[in-house]
């Protein structure tokens, strides 16, 4: 349950953790999910209810008249009600591959009124590594997720991962691999996992810091999903309970953990994977407590957690979105408690305990960034840098410039994914166009990733509008990889006066290299803009200006912020085209941002292309 105006804070801050991957504004028009129906006044509190019956068989027929609602033991008038029912199963988009390639992938599919969307939080902190707990645990994880449906979206969360490194993802293969080599460290001191751990080791009290590093982790999981849309999101939390002292700093991070699930619309579930009798009195205290204040189920003294996990996907299947505007006017900050009850006889009802209400001053600061201008430019380098760090077994490249007879040319250039087996690396790419049912539409090209009998660049010249392409890369004995349809926009570039194409980043490894960069008047550009400070980089720019006008061509060299960080040296165009160093031999480790500008007369244009830095 939250208030609209507290959803906005927790999806800005979501979407903070998550700027690359922010979409693409063109790429938003054509491809953005449709829209929760569920939407009211700023001031509206939504509740999500789990109302069922004898055997959790959930009630489908309730009306807004069954439903009594009190928000600090006031009663309040129910204005909205909405029954959500998902299976897994995608309901719309059929034709639309359902493997996540990105993150900028993953968060349009949570967005989806059609996804269910779970979060696996293994608490290794705090699992005891003996066998008697660890297998049966693996066991409880491994049924949960073979009950995934094809649409269902999950990730999976250990308390030292970063936010950023986080994977969305379909894929029950990948899921079950990880779940298998899953091994509790509670007590554990070595071997240490990172540069954090060893730090740990270095205080007294390194027990009651992990502990915070278990809450916080999970508070900005909750934050996280929360952002992504209204209606049930779901974390599974695996633990036998972080130790948490009343007025200890860890009973504030554990408040906090609360309160971004509460804001967020996010349940929480607590499995304890103590058998039935292990468990001293009071010992579950802290895991009863977070499934109590979310929403969520407790799963604690069991020795069979696998029917109660068959219930929380039953939760997250079927549901009702209850909506009322509190009697209460002001924005205090604070927690309002809310209780939910059927009229109906013999009907269980299971609802959060309540909510934060959105201060006057968070408000404020949400008001003031709606009101911020967003930098599509900006924002759609990130996202295509983003949608680069694939899953695939290849990186795809694609560059738009003006073609001939007021057509698009569109260029298609790829690189293998580092770090395959040799059986698995791909030696070509077909490019196929084709239409909804999937038949060839046009003359599709092949293209190889290396110098040899095949072109290593594929061009299409296209008029305005959408083509639906089918990829497809084969080894050398031509055994199918990956196959994927997307759909590519073709923008209209005849009516301007002044085009600048898709800036291209040559790559050399060596000297080598780079000479022949140097002699060929048409390299293959890299298709990941992922690069070394060993590296030589260069970038070519093409620019069709008017008739008798030359452009003048300026390059600002931009952070993630999209910051001015210094101009760099721009040699002039011959015949449309100049090459310029990047100097990311001297760049710092960070993600930045080329903005390039071409000028003739009165006539302007732009374009924003992001790279990376890693030494």
């Amino acid at each position: 349950m939250r208030v609209r105006s507290a959803s906005i804070v927790a999806g800005l801050a979501a979407l903070s953790l998550l700027s690359d991957a922010r979409v693409n504004a063109t790429q938003q028009a054509a491809a953005q999910p449709q829209p929760p129906t569920f939407r009211a006044g700023t001031d509206l509190v939504r509740v999500d209810v789990t109302a069922t019956v004898r055997g959790d068989e959930p009630v489908v027929d309730l009306q807004p008249s069954d439903f009594e609602v009190t928000d600090d033991d006031v009663p309040q008038a129910v204005e909205t009600m909405k029954f959500v029912r998902v299976d897994g199963q995608r309901t719309s988009d059929l034709n639309e591959p359902l493997q996540i390639r990105s993150r900028e992938h993953a968060v349009q599919e949570a967005a989806r009124d059609d996804v269910r969307l779970f979060g696996i939080f293994l608490d290794d902190y705090h699992i005891d590594k003996r066998p008697e707990i660890t297998l049966p645990l693996r066991e409880a994880i491994t049924s949960f997720v073979n009950q995934l449906g094809p649409n269902d979206l999950a990730v999976i969360m250990e308390p030292l991962d970063s936010l950023r490194d986080l994977k969305y993802t379909r894929s029950k293969p990948d899921m079950l691999a990880r779940v298998r080599t899953f091994e509790g460290r509670r007590g554990e001191i070595f071997p240490l996992k990172s540069a954090v751990e060893e730090a740990q080791m270095s205080q007294r009290n390194w027990m009651e810091l992990r502990a915070g590093v278990t809450l916080s982790a999970l508070g900005a999981l909750a934050t996280q999903l929360g952002g992504f849309r209204d209606g049930r999101k779901s974390i599974l939390f695996f633990s036998q309970g972080p130790p948490v002292r009343l007025g200890g700093p860890n009973d504030l991070r554990m408040k906090e953990a609360m309160e971004a699930a509460n804001r967020g619309n996010v349940t929480i579930h607590v499995i304890d994977p103590r058998p039935l009798g292990t468990v001293g009195f009071g010992g579950d205290d802290i895991l009863r407590r977070i499934a109590y204040d979310t929403g969520g189920r407790a799963i604690v003294s069991t020795n069979d957690p696998e029917c109660d996990l068959q219930s929380v996907m039953a939760d997250a299947s079927a549901y009702y979105l209850v909506g009322y505007t509190p009697t209460r006017r002001t924005n205090d900050g604070k927690f309002h408690e809310i209780k939910v009850r059927v009229k109906r006889r013999g009907v269980k009802v299971t609802a959060r305990r309540g909510y934060y209400a959105a201060s006057e001053k968070e408000l404020t600061a949400a008001a003031e960034a709606a009101a911020t201008p967003v930098n599509t430019a900006l924002t759609g380098a990130l996202a295509a840098i983003a949608d680069s760090t694939s899953t695939r077994a290849v990186s795809v490249w694609t560059g738009i410039a003006k073609g001939e007879n007021g057509r698009t040319r569109l260029t298609f250039t790829w690189e293998a994914a580092p770090g395959l087996a040799a059986a698995d690396k791909p030696a070509r790419l077909e490019i196929q166009p084709v239409d909804e049912a999937g038949k060839e539409s046009l003359p599709g090209q092949v293209i190889g990733g290396a110098p040899g009998e095949l072109p290593l660049m594929a061009h299409f010249d296209w008029p305005a509008g959408r083509q639906r392409l089918r990829f497809t890369s084969l080894t050398a004995a031509g055994e199918t990889l990956d196959r994927w349809v997307q759909t590519q926009v073709v923008p209209d570039l005849s009516q301007s006066a002044i085009v600048l194409a898709t800036p291209r980043f040559l790559r050399a490894r060596n000297m080598i290299e780079l000479r022949a960069i140097e002699a060929n008047p048409s390299p293959s550009p890299a298709a990941s803009t992922r690069f070394t400070a060993t590296e030589r980089v260069l970038v070519e720019i093409e620019c069709a200006a008017p008739a008798g006008e030359t452009a003048q061509i300026t390059v600002d060299l931009l952070n993630a912020k999209g910051d001015v960080l210094r101009a760099l040296d721009v040699p002039p165009p011959v015949n449309g085209r100049l090459r310029m160093p990047l100097p990311v031999s001297s760049l710092a480790n960070s993600t930045y941002i080329l903005r390039v500008t071409a000028t003739a007369g009165e006539h302007s244009a732009e374009q924003w292309v992001a790279f990376r830095v890693a030494r």
